[in-house]
């Protein structure tokens, strides 16, 4: 599966080289966080996040991507991308791996196809 992946991410920005790319789950340790009602910290777990490796060199393929898709970003916030700088030089976080193949669908135009066999991911 990583191999049609790659494929189409290497079509979606050919002049760029792509290797391999991977689905990778950003683990999220418990952190602490004031609860304004109460007026305390507290111990919060945050849900992992999803985003694409790309290899060998992820922060060009990135950057050509969004000068090629400019609307990537509208449709990152469609489906709840975390917003951050690395998020602006790399591929953007998503609430799950749902979220990420949706927004790569949509960016790329993909067939419903295409589509299908990334949901298998």
């Amino acid at each position: 599966m990583t191999r049609l992946l790659a494929f189409i991410l290497s079509r979606g920005v050919p002049e760029v080289k792509v290797e391999s790319v991977q689905v990778v789950e950003t683990p999220t340790s418990p952190q602490w966080a004031l609860d304004l009602e109460v007026g305390e910290l507290r111990l919060v777990t945050i849900e992992p996040k999803y985003t694409f490796f790309v290899k060998p060199d992820p922060r060009s393929y990135w950057r050509r991507f969004k000068e090629k898709y400019p609307h990537w970003d509208r449709i990152a916030l469609k489906y709840g991308a975390a917003v951050s700088p690395l998020v602006c030089r790399l591929c953007p976080e998503f609430p799950s791996r749902d979220a990420l193949v949706n927004w790569l669908s949509d960016t790329l135009d993909l067939s419903q196809g295409e589509r299908n066999l990334l949901r298998l991911l």
